[in-house]
């Protein structure tokens, strides 16, 4: 059911204590499997900054539960002479991201382009499923979903959800292709060795993705818990009720993931922000925080 939790006292700086808080409002399960995606500039002043924000995630999931964070290179992976090192090579995904790769108990999965970093139980299984690919049955990615694992988008909307490029891969939308990319990854050692990793681009004119039109689908239908994480609208959703939507979209437009007539669905709670940095979603934009 789509609830709304009671608004934090936006005028004080997020603590740890505060943030936890609000991520059990919001229902952030504990012992549960947990990726997130997210903007630390939506949620205004936090003490401590990203690494703040990633203790209280871990917080409240607790020891049993795990947390998955995008490390993607993908703005960067194309360029020549790239070389994807696991252990340096940051995360382009936003401050919260980049703390949660450099934690202590990350471990880091191999592609090129869409690598994750994990914490907890399943890090493991989760950044070692597969092989070349991040988003065939047996990537990472599927591994979220098919074991159960919920997505927060805290301060960005539905765009930043690429679990949704995990069911155009599977339902076999007709504008993308399997392509395999070959660069090198520096090893631990220092050394370097061949890399393969495969993706699923989009054909040339591809017009852009919509994806807040799946998920203001799955809101209309009480899929998606909505509150205030700070000034941030965060929103948790599970992975096995986003597959069932976006097939329910696709079987009715085969188009339903892309923009239409160059608009993309605005959301019904929160103001969407572009910046440079992105798309923020936040309950109010004069409280969007200067800094990351």
């Amino acid at each position: 059911m789509t609830t709304q939790s009671e608004r934090p006292h936006r005028s004080k700086p997020l603590d740890r204590a505060s943030l936890v808080s609000a991520f059990r409002r919001l229902g952030v399960p504990r012992g549960g499997l947990l990726m997130v995606h997210s903007s630390l500039r939506s949620m205004g002043h936090v003490f401590g900054g990203a690494l703040t924000v990633v203790d209280a995630l871990l917080e409240t999931l607790g020891r049993a539960g795990t947390l998955v964070v995008p490390t993607f290179t993908y703005p960067i992976a194309r360029e020549r002479g790239f070389v994807f090192d696991p252990l340096r090579t940051p995360s382009l995904m936003g401050a919260i991201s980049e703390a949660g790769r450099r934690h202590p108990q990350a471990l880091r999965s191999i592609h090129l382009q869409h690598s994750v970093a994990a914490i907890g139980p399943l890090a493991e299984t989760i950044v070692n499923a597969g092989g070349e690919s991040a988003w065939d049955a047996d990537s990472p990615m599927r591994q979220i979903r098919d074991r159960d694992g919920q997505y927060l988008l805290l301060g960005v909307p539905y765009q930043n959800l690429t679990a949704v490029h995990l069911c155009e891969v599977e339902l076999e939308v007709p504008y993308r292709k399997p392509v395999r990319t070959e660069t090198r990854m520096r090893r631990a050692d220092g050394s370097f060795v061949p890399l393969v990793s495969a993706g699923c681009p989009p054909l040339p004119g591809h017009p852009g993705s919509d994806f807040n039109r799946l998920g203001q689908r799955m809101e209309d239908a009480g899929l998606v818990r909505i509150g205030e994480v700070g000034n941030a609208i965060a929103r948790l959703l599970g992975g096995w009720d986003l597959t069932r939507k976006a097939r329910e979209l696709f079987e009715e437009d085969v188009n339903g993931f892309l923009v239409q007539e160059g608009v993309v669905t605005r959301l019904t709670f929160g103001h969407i922000i572009e910046t440079v940095r992105g798309e923020h979603c936040v309950a109010d934009p004069s409280r969007m925080y200067g800094e990351w």
